[in-house]
């Protein structure tokens, strides 16, 4: 038994399964996850887990070489976008409109829905190789 890490074994069997430039969204609970995305829900009850939280559960799993989040992350929740850059300093940033993030996310391989309410707690993440 997997004593240390993600102990979800979907969730783990999943990242495990990224290949490089493969991606992935970490979404707020009320995010329009595609009907078809493959999604793995997370998500108690409000703010449990954080989308903070399964970022660095994530991070400390499997490497990536790119983050994208909203562009006005900055001024709506500096907080977060504070977070995001400490956890990925090395990582190239991408900022997108709403609508812009919602439609690349539509290609990612995975969607990890959190309980955050936080405004644009949303994150898509290229893996590295």
């Amino acid at each position: 038994m997997k004593k240390f890490g993600i102990i979800n074994a979907r969730l783990i069997g999943e990242l495990t399964d990224l290949k490089h430039m493969d991606t992935l969204v970490i979404c707020d609970a009320g995010f329009p996850v595609p009907q078809n995305g493959n999604i793995i829900d997370l998500s108690l009850v409000n703010g449990i887990p954080t989308a903070i939280q399964v970022l660095e559960a994530v991070t400390k799993e499997i490497g990536f070489e790119e983050f994208a989040v909203f562009d006005d992350l900055e001024t709506v929740n500096k907080e977060y976008f504070d977070i995001f850059e400490k956890l990925l300093p090395l990582q190239r940033r991408i900022l997108y409109s709403p609508q812009e993030f919602v439609a690349e996310s539509k290609n990612a391989k995975l969607f990890i829905r959190t309980g955050d309410f936080a405004p644009y707690s949303n994150i898509l993440l290229t893996s590295a190789c």
